[in-house]
């Protein structure tokens, strides 16, 4: 429950003050709150679920314990959560190789989020042009820093998952 409502105030949040930027109407942002705020609280447990399904066995200390130590290539300190970051590992890769085929669509938004980004100025209002821009940003860094962050991740997560292999034998 903690998880769903971490996530989703978190997204929430964001997508609020993205809707605010754009709209300028604060029922609007209101609005964006609560869907995607209540959208992302269910979506993304259920996806951790079904990805890692043995994170339901772990407290929430466990978990970001054997999470950190995935992430950073790390090895686990406890002995005990040694197969859950093998496990961890194994789903991260998983959900990166589902994700794959979609990325072109963040290509096909960057390209529509441009033409509005040089629209907005000499068609809309300020606030349109920088809300644009925001978008124009945000999807850069979709595209250019999150492969290599991503694939930096996917190879700590390798180390930790060998090294937690080692001493789960």
């Amino acid at each position: 429950m903690s998880r769903a409502l971490t996530t989703g105030g978190c997204a929430g949040v964001f997508f609020r003050a993205l809707a605010l930027l754009d709209s300028g109407t604060p029922l609007a942002a209101a609005i964006v709150f609560v869907v995607l705020g209540t959208g992302y609280g269910i979506w993304t447990p259920r996806r951790m679920a079904r990805y890692w399904p043995g994170a339901r066995e772990l407290t929430g200390a466990e978990r970001v314990t054997g999470v950190r130590a995935a992430r950073r290539g790390e090895l686990v300190g406890d002995s005990r959560l040694a197969g859950s970051v093998v496990e961890y590992s194994r789903h991260l890769h998983a959900a990166a190789e589902e994700a794959r085929p979609y990325r072109w669509l963040v290509w096909f938004v960057l390209a529509v989020a441009v033409v509005s980004a040089l629209w907005d100025p000499v068609a809309g209002s300020t606030r349109d042009a920088v809300a644009s821009c925001v978008y124009v940003v945000l999807l850069a860094i979709e595209l250019f820093w999150w492969p290599n962050r991503q694939a930096q991740l996917l190879s700590n997560a390798d180390r930790a998952a060998e090294a937690a292999r080692r001493i789960h034998v």
